[in-house]
């Protein structure tokens, strides 16, 4: 559940410290106060895209920051993204003035994706207009596979898919490699054994490169060698000189480790003389090698460039590339028999999956449509009727191979048709309650949020909206923005949005209300800015039942 929000510099909210407690609590404000820059900036804590920012020019940045209880379900999401758990975790995103953001889970930074991840575990956001969620395919799968606790068939069918899917594409790449031309066939024949017959050797032009340079430079290297091993060797050369220089150190105590460091550089130095000298041997003029170490390096910097490659590497990369699509041509037939056998086998095993999926799901239908009809008809629509129906096809998809409809009537006689096509907005907001209501139960996020999901109702049929949030609270942390007094005063805590406006311009902040300021707050919501005795009388009849 959420425990607290702090807003600071975001719109119309500079400085706002939001205390939730348990249960049921409502949100009610005029129109314009900021109920919706709350909401907002609380979707902006759980990953939603920046698009609004914050009207202070001077501000550097706005910063939202939340602290929510978690219990140990969601230890492995932590786990899974290298995160602290805490069961009292800490979220906090940062955005500036061009709309870049920084977010933070107990303190370290995380990707928007994670940020995201997290707030679909934690919270559910429902608006009034959000209610075409049920009308999209992949939000009624969800729902369905909630309620039918199918997860489990859900997943291993999608493994099945994903292994059928990839020996789908495998035979596409087997087609399109067996699609050679006798030309093209040939053609690669020829580049494979110019490659072949070259016996390529990896790292060998850079040895060639060095050995050319030796045999181009024999005089030269010859000089260099021959005066080096003079200055090292002769009466007043380094090594005679470092040797005096030992053993003078060597008649002293105190100069021993002096004299073990010279004694180290004697030692390399007669190594690099020993190397001079086997250089030296081996030196030798050779015009018929230098051609023939040429003639090996043309060749393979004529290759490097048809083929336009940069590294022997390359090359022998390339000339493997060329052998497998000639197995491939060559095997063609026999592979596409193999490869569609796998692919028939597989979707054996994907159907039966399909199936098992289906049958999780048909079972739990009839329930949840009945259950729905009766809470539906609990809110005042006696003769609704509500349906949902999977049909198979053909088509394998991550959800199944069947496709899924909810289909809704509100009144006595009409045929069921599509949700989007019959459904009137306080209908929507009734059938999104009632699933909501149903759902609660097995749901495993934390906190439920309603943005006027309760427009377009009103009276007798809003009090009983109120009881059933009242009752999804029992199980769920419900927060519930509304203009409604049947349901504010249904709630457990009632939060109000105030707006100001002082010399510096328009605040809004968000109070608490006592129980003296909720029945003039519900007073307010039942007779508008004019205060009656009788709307006072009402407020206060309405919290007590």
């Amino acid at each position: 559940m959420i425990k607290s929000l702090h807003i600071q510099n975001y719109a119309l909210l500079k400085n706002v410290a939001i205390d939730f407690t348990n249960g049921f609590t409502v949100v009610s404000g005029e129109t314009g106060a900021g109920k919706s820059i709350m909401l907002d900036a609380l979707s902006l804590l759980l990953g939603k895209r920046v698009e609004r920012f914050s009207e202070n020019e001077n501000s550097v940045k706005s910063i939202i920051e939340g602290v929510f209880s978690i219990d140990s379900s969601k230890q492995k999401f932590f786990t899974d993204n290298d995160l602290d758990f805490d069961k009292e975790t800490v979220v906090r995103r940062e955005i500036n003035q061009k709309g870049k953001s920084r977010a933070f889970i107990n303190d370290t930074p995380v990707l928007l994706s994670i940020l995201t991840a997290f707030g679909k575990q934690i919270i559910e956001v429902h608006a009034q207009h959000q209610s075409v969620l049920l009308k999209e395919e992949d939000a009624q799968f969800k729902l369905i596979d909630q309620l039918a606790k199918s997860d489990r068939e859900l997943k291993s069918y999608q493994k099945e898919l994903s292994v059928y899917s990839s020996l789908k594409t495998e035979l596409n790449l087997i087609k399109k490699s067996g699609s050679l031309s006798s030309s093209e066939l040939e053609f690669l024949q020829f580049q494979f054994d110019e490659l072949t017959a070259a016996n390529l050797v990896l790292n060998e032009k850079e040895g060639l490169e060095q050995q050319i340079s030796m045999l181009e430079n024999v005089d030269g290297i010859a000089s260099a060698i021959s005066e080096s091993e003079l200055l090292l060797n002769n009466e007043q050369g380094v090594i005679p000189a470092l040797s005096t220089i030992k053993r003078k150190l060597l008649e002293f105590d105190s100069f021993t480790e002096l004299s073990e460091r010279v004694e180290s550089i004697l030692i390399e130095l007669n190594d690099i003389n020993a190397d001079l000298s086997d250089i030296n041997n081996k030196l030798e003029a050779d015009p018929e090698e230098l051609l023939k170490l040429n003639k090996r390096l043309d060749l393979l910097n004529n290759l490097l460039q048809k083929h336009r490659k940069q590294f022997i590497e390359e090359l022998i990369d390339f000339k493997n590339e060329i052998e497998k699509k000639i197995e491939l041509s060559t095997s063609f037939d026999s592979q596409l028999k193999a490869k569609q056998k796998q692919i028939d086998g597989q979707f054996s095993i994907l159907k039966v999956s399909a199936s098992v999926l289906s049958a999780k799901r048909n079972k739990v239908l009839p329930k949840l449509q009945q259950e729905i009809q009766f809470h539906l008809q609990n809110l005042g629509m006696p003769y609704a009727q509500f349906q949902v129906v999977l049909t198979d096809t053909d088509v394998y998809h991550q959800n199944g191979n069947t496709t899924s409809a909810f289909l809704f009537s509100a009144n006595k006689g009409s045929a069921l048709l599509e949700v989007e096509k019959v459904a009137s907005g306080g209908e929507l907001s009734r059938l999104m309650l009632a699933i909501k209501y149903i759902t609660a139960q097995s749901s495993k996020v934390n906190t439920l949020v309603f943005d006027e999901i309760d427009i377009g109702v009103s009276g007798e049929i809003a009090s009983l909206m109120g009881d059933m949030m009242l009752e999804i609270s029992k199980k769920t942390q419900l927060v519930a923005i509304s203009h409604l007094p049947q349901i504010a005063s249904k709630a457990n805590t009632h939060l109000k949005v105030v707006k100001t406006v002082n010399g510096e311009g328009t605040v809004s902040d968000v109070v608490m209300l006592n129980n003296e300021q909720r029945i003039e707050e519900i007073a307010k919501l039942l007779s508008g800015k004019k205060l009656t005795k009788a709307a006072f009388e009402n407020a206060v009849e309405l919290l007590n039942q």
